[in-house]
C-alpha cells in the first residue's frame, strides 16, 4: 500500500487504540511466532494481500494467512483493485483465492488509481465491485486508499463504507467531506520482530 503526506490536519492521541499491520510478498518470509509488538504496542490484527487485478495472486498469501491465524492474530484479506481489468474477472480472482469462512475481519479493497476510466465509469465499476464483494462475504468491505486519492476521487460518494486511510506521519487523515476514517495507516517503516523488511503500521 502507498504513501501519503498532507499538511492540514492535527495529531491525535493513540493511547488505547488497537494496532495492526498489513503485509504482502514485499515483506519477505515472515516468522509469525515472533510477530507480537510494534515498539511497545501489541499487534492485534493483520490484513494480508491476496490478489491484484484479474490474475495476480500474492505468492505468500496462503502461508501468511495460515500462520498469522495460528499465532493468534485477527486476520483479513485484501485485493488491489486495478482499472485495467474487468470488475467480474477481479471479483472471481479474489473470491477464488480467499476462503470467506476463515476471515476474522471484513475484506479490504485497496484502490489507488483511476486511469483508463472516466469518472462515471470508475464509480459505476468500483461500486459494482464493492457490491459483488458484499454479496459474497455478507458484509460491506472496507476501502483502503491514500488521503489525497480519497479527497480528490472518493469524497462524498462512499459514506456507507469504512475506510483505512494511508497518511504517513503524526497528522491524522484529513477527510474533505468530514467522513470518519476507521483505521489510519500512519507508517510505512515499521520494524516488527519476525518481519525482515519494513511494514505498514495501522491503528
Amino acid at each position: 500500500m502507498c504513501d501519503e503526506t498532507e499538511n492540514k490536519s492535527k495529531s491525535i492521541d493513540l493511547v488505547g487504540r488497537i494496532y495492526g499491520i498489513d503485509v504482502s510478498h514485499h515483506q519477505g518470509k515472515i516468522d509469525w511466532t515472533k510477530v507480537k509488538k510494534w515498539k511497545n504496542k501489541n499487534i492485534s490484527f493483520v490484513y494480508i494481500k491476496a490478489t491484484e487485478g484479474a490474475t495476480y495472486i500474492d505468492k505468500t498469501y496462503k502461508i501468511n494467512f495460515k500462520e498469522a491465524r495460528e499465532n493468534g492474530l485477527l486476520v483479513g484479506s485484501y485485493h488491489y483493485f486495478r482499472t485495467s481489468s474487468s470488475v467480474e474477472n477481479q471479483f472471481e480472482n479474489f473470491i477464488n483465492t480467499v476462503d470467506k469462512s476463515k476471515q476474522d475481519i471484513i475484506p479490504l479493497i485497496d484502490v489507488e488509481e483511476k486511469r483508463n476510466w472516466s469518472n462515471k465509469e470508475f464509480h459505476k465499476n468500483f461500486k459494482n465491485f464493492l457490491t459483488m464483494v458484499e454479496d459474497h462475504f455478507g458484509k460491506k468491505p472496507m476501502i483502503y486508499t491514500v488521503n489525497s486519492f480519497y479527497n480528490v476521487h472518493l469524497s462524498g460518494k462512499y459514506k456507507s463504507y469504512h475506510f483505512l486511510i494511508g497518511r504517513y506521519g503524526e497528522n491524522a487523515p484529513n477527510m474533505r467531506d468530514k467522513t470518519d476514517w476507521t483505521i489510519w495507516q500512519f507508517s510505512e517503516t515499521g520494524e516488527v520482530n519476525g518481519i525482515p523488511k519494513y511494514v505498514d503500521i495501522d491503528v
